[in-house]
C-alpha cells in the first residue's frame, strides 16, 4: 500500500511531467525569423529599423513570434544578393536596397530622379501614396518596408569640389546608376563598387570621391577618407527594402500576420527615413568636427550641374519608359505632386 510520502512524491512528479509537457508545447509553437543585413551592427537601420522590430514583434506576440538579427553579412557576404536570399529562403526577412538589382526594380528606381523631393521623408510617403505603382516589383516576397534617405552628398578624398569644373576626370563611386549617368555627364568617371568596399578605395586612391548619403559617412568613417563635403550638389536619393520570404509569410498565424502587419508597412518605412535623416545630420557633425571642411556651392554652380544634367535626365527617363513599358516621365511627376 503506497504510503503518504510515495504518493506525494507521485504527484510531484506528475506535475513536473505536465509542465514540462506544457513548456514544450510552447517551445514549440514559438517561431524564430531570421533577419539578414550587410550592414556592421550599430548601423542606424539596425539600431532605428530592425533591432526595434525584433524588440516590439516578440512585445505584441508574448514571444510566440521573435526575429534574429544576423548584421554584417553573416548569412551570405555582399549586399548584391540580399533579394536572392529572401527569395530563397536563406534569411527570413532581409535588409537591401533596390539598385543593386535594377532589372527586378526599374519603377522603384524613379524615385532617384535627382530633384524630385527635398528629403527622404517626402520621398517615403511618395512611394506608399503610389505603392500600386512598384508593388509587382516585390510579388515574390512579402513588403515589409520600402523607404529612402536624403539627396546624396560628395566627399572627396583630396580636391574640393566647387564648380562644375572640378569635376573633370574625378572617378567617383555612384551610389546607383542614375547618379552614375549623372557624373558622367558633369565630367566625372562614375565607379560602381558595394558599399562596405568605399573607405578601402578612397583610402588607396582607387577613387577620388564618392557619392553617398550623408549618414555613410559615420557608419563607413569616410570623414577619416576625405577632406572635404560639398553637400547641396543635386543629386539622387537612395531606397531601401525591408523583405521577407513569402513562404515564411504564409507559415505564420493569423494572429502573427496581424501584428507583424501592424509594425511593417508605411509605419516602419518612415522610421527608416527618420533614422536616415538623423543620421545623415550625425555624419555631417562629425566630419565637421573632424576637420572635414563642409562646401555649399552657389546659385550659379548649382545652375551649372543642372544644365549639364538635363540631356542626362531625359535620356533616363526615355530609358525607364522603354524598360518598364510605361510612361516614366508621367510617373516621376506623378510621384513629385504628393
Amino acid at each position: 500500500m503506497p504510503t503518504k510520502s510515495m504518493s506525494f512524491r507521485a504527484a510531484l512528479a506528475g506535475t513536473a511531467a505536465a509542465a514540462a509537457v506544457f513548456l514544450g508545447l510552447q517551445t514549440a509553437s514559438a517561431t524564430e525569423l531570421k533577419a539578414a543585413h550587410f550592414m556592421p551592427s550599430m548601423h542606424p537601420m539596425d539600431r532605428g529599423v530592425m533591432t526595434p522590430l525584433s524588440e516590439d514583434i516578440k512585445a505584441a506576440t508574448d514571444g510566440e513570434l521573435t526575429i534574429r538579427i544576423y548584421p554584417s553579412g553573416e548569412l551570405g557576404k555582399g549586399p548584391v544578393q540580399q533579394y536572392k536570399r529572401v527569395v530563397t529562403g536563406v534569411a527570413d526577412i532581409v535588409f537591401g536596397i533596390p539598385e543593386y538589382t535594377p532589372g527586378q526594380f526599374a519603377t522603384t528606381g524613379l524615385v532617384h530622379i535627382p530633384g524630385l523631393f527635398a528629403n527622404g521623408t517626402e520621398a517615403t510617403n511618395a512611394l506608399w501614396d503610389n505603392i500600386d505603382l512598384f508593388e509587382d516589383e516585390y510579388s515574390q516576397t512579402k513588403l515589409l518596408g520600402l523607404w529612402a534617405n536624403n539627396p546624396s552628398v560628395l566627399i572627396s578624398r583630396e580636391d574640393p569640389v566647387r564648380t562644375l569644373a572640378d569635376m573633370k576626370g574625378k572617378k567617383i563611386r555612384a551610389p546607383n546608376p542614375v547618379m552614375a549617368d549623372l557624373i558622367e555627364a558633369w565630367g566625372g568617371i562614375p565607379v560602381s563598387m558595394p558599399t562596405p568596399d568605399v573607405y578601402n578605395a578612397m583610402n588607396t586612391g582607387v577613387i577620388d570621391a564618392v557619392m553617398i548619403g550623408p549618414s555613410g559617412i559615420r557608419s563607413y568613417k569616410l570623414h577619416e577618407t576625405a577632406k572635404y563635403v560639398t553637400t547641396n550638389i543635386p543629386s539622387a536619393l537612395d531606397s531601401f527594402y525591408l523583405l521577407m520570404n513569402k513562404q515564411s509569410w504564409e507559415n505564420l498565424s493569423d494572429s502573427q500576420k496581424q501584428k507583424l502587419d501592424e509594425l511593417t508597412g508605411r509605419t516602419i518605412s518612415l522610421a527608416g527615413a527618420k533614422g536616415f535623416y538623423e543620421a545623415g545630420q550625425a555624419g555631417l557633425k562629425l566630419a565637421a568636427d573632424s576637420g572635414v571642411e563642409l562646401i555649399e556651392i552657389d546659385a550659379a554652380a548649382e545652375a551649372e550641374f543642372r544644365a549639364a544634367m538635363e540631356p542626362a535626365l531625359a535620356k533616363i527617363l526615355d530609358e525607364k519608359s522603354e524598360k518598364i513599358g510605361k510612361d516614366a516621365e508621367a510617373i516621376a511627376v506623378k510621384l513629385s505632386a504628393n
